[in-house]
């Protein structure tokens, strides 16, 4: 696959430390790329949108950035245009794609991984318009997100989350979320409807999800008091999450989800973005995801299979 040129959309205000990764990283894989660096807030949604389908395009940064290049590329499917493969090179603070893939965050592994990509394709999600990868939480996570300290981030990375998340919990604020799937109702203090099995880095939240699957996974969650929460949190931890008593995970392709508590956040591949009602749903325009081969090995009954696949989908988009 070295023969295709490649593409690298870059925010460089990232850290110092992950400007020298990047640049060790491609050292590695030896190649030329034609960077595109960000300038502000949307930019790689931009960017993305004006990259063409002979090219690999990847997002050296977190899942933030990777989301608003996949909605680039949904931009431009919508406008009619091929687009490439979208893969990632992970810089963010948590990363969760990457993991999702089985992708190490070491440089060797990366440039492997930009040389000789396998590919699945994804049905992204849709949440009011908007495409993710991962998934989208409403309750405690997107109180969390929606306030965590971007300076404490910064300084810390994930423990801002992890103290913001503690905070929360301590101090519940009040959630009353009516999730509709079908012809079934549910009342629920968090709900996260996710596409993966990961949340919050190597943490599992839902072991039967999968990116290349036609379906969502969503994690219900009734409980909003302080020892229903920091069960929660605990659980989570240990990967245990799906299988409190009170937890329910539902399989759905499309839900709709109303807040009777005011204007709750919600947060989508771990970035704050807007606030409910909502609705998600499948998109119907398929994106090529570059993963390490042995994931897309196992994902992939075959590569003929994965084409017809991926056919089928852009047919549905047609229609």
């Amino acid at each position: 696959m070295t023969h295709a040129g490649v593409t690298v959309i870059f925010n460089p205000r990232a850290g110092g430390n992950k400007q020298r990764f990047l640049s060790k990283i491609l050292q590695h894989a030896g190649i030329k790329v034609e960077l595109l660096q960000t300038t502000h807030p949307g930019h790689a949604r931009e960017l993305a949108r004006k990259v063409r389908a002979h090219q690999r395009l990847f997002v050296a940064g977190g899942d933030g950035s990777l989301n608003e290049a996949l909605n680039g590329l949904l931009d431009a499917q919508i406008d009619g245009h091929e687009v490439p493969p979208l893969g990632v090179i992970p810089l963010g603070t948590a990363n969760v794609l990457a993991v999702e893939v089985g992708l190490e965050c070491k440089a060797k592994a990366v440039a492997d991984y930009i040389n000789n990509p396998g590919m699945v394709w994804v049905r992204p999600g849709l949440v009011n318009g908007r495409a993710f990868f991962l998934m989208v939480g409403m309750g405690t996570d997107a109180d969390t997100v929606a306030n965590v300290s971007l300076k404490l981030k910064r300084m810390i990375g994930k423990g801002a989350y992890v103290l913001e998340g503690i905070r929360n919990i301590i101090f519940p604020r009040h959630r009353d979320f009516e999730v509709n799937i079908g012809r079934e109702n549910y009342r629920v203090a968090g709900v996260v409807v996710t596409h993966a099995q990961h949340y919050g880095g190597a943490f599992i939240i839902s072991p039967s999800a999968k990116l290349t699957d036609n379906a969502f996974n969503v994690v219900l969650m009734p409980g909003n008091s302080i020892g229903a929460l920091s069960r929660y949190g605990l659980a989570l931890t240990l990967n245990r999450l799906h299988e409190q008593t009170d937890v329910s995970v539902v399989r759905a392709e499309r839900i709709t989800i109303e807040s009777h508590c005011g204007p709750a956040p919600l947060q989508i591949d771990g970035e704050s973005a807007g606030k409910l009602p909502c609705e998600i749903t499948l998109s119907p325009y398929p994106v090529r995801l570059m993963v390490p081969s042995a994931y897309a090995m196992q994902h992939n009954d075959s590569a003929a299979d994965d084409q017809r696949h991926g056919q089928a989908l852009l047919q549905i988009a047609a229609d």
